[in-house]
């Protein structure tokens, strides 16, 4: 589970300069990190308040200091895990996959709203968190919330343009992946399950994740793997 103290600026920061150290030289620095969120703020809607659309761990680990929780639907794009984690949830050899949106269909998960003068600290935060690679992109979305009200909440696309970015794996091989890939933040499979768990609880069903799952525990209860179906080299990554 990640803290607060794990996202501040230092933290974050020693991360980065481990990845460049082995080679991934995409990592954003904290300055390149700023200029993306002050972008953000620019293009945030004016006189709406501040919301932040969750749909895999900020669901249930947020780390954030929030005013209000609601569960709500977003139109237009979709749960999918399209892109490699080498280093987070998996290992070059054996990389993990994480969710991003990816266009089309719907997708329901839980917003916050921050309060006016958390704004800054707070998404500071999350860009330490969700803008490590550059592999989303930051947008705000129409958010419908689950008492009725229609807001404008910041979340994080997919950048399909990005070397890290594998688009729609079959399934069986994304299974795989998710069920094996272990890096320096845990298991590849507890970010899948965590995530289907949470939404369960909220009242949310989506078929994609309660496949995935099935299939990873079937996966998980069959004799271990001498080796993968496919490795992600830092070459593949970085070509």
């Amino acid at each position: 589970m990640l803290t607060r103290e794990d996202l501040t600026s230092e933290r974050i920061d020693q991360i980065v300069a481990d990845a460049r150290a082995a080679g991934y030289d995409f990592f954003l620095s904290s300055p390149e990190r700023e200029a993306s969120l002050n972008e953000a703020l620019l293009n945030r809607p004016p006189g709406e308040e501040t919301w932040v659309f969750a749909y895999g761990s900020l669901m249930w680990n947020p780390a954030l200091d929030y005013a209000e929780v609601q569960p709500c639907r977003v139109e237009g794009w979709r749960r999918s895990f399209c892109f490699w984690t080498p280093m987070g949830r998996g290992t070059p050899e054996l990389p993990g996959l994480m969710l991003a949106l990816a266009d089309g269909g719907e997708c329901e998960g839980i917003a916050y709203r921050l309060s006016p003068e958390l704004v800054r600290q707070e998404l500071g935060l999350l860009w330490n968190r969700e803008m490590l690679a550059g592999v989303y992109k930051p947008r705000w979305v129409p958010t419908k919330l689950r008492d009725g009200r229609t807001v404008s909440a910041v979340t994080f696309v997919v950048e399909t343009g990005h070397c890290q970015y594998c688009g729609d794996l079959p399934i069986e091989r994304a299974a795989y992946h998710i069920a094996f890939a272990e890096g320096r933040r845990g298991a590849c499979r507890e970010y899948l399950l965590n995530t289907a768990e949470h939404a369960r609880s909220l009242g949310i069903h989506d078929p994609y994740l309660e496949e995935l799952v099935e299939r990873v525990i079937r996966l998980r209860e069959q004799p271990a793997p001498i080796a993968g179906p496919a490795t992600l080299s830092l070459h593949a990554l970085t070509k």
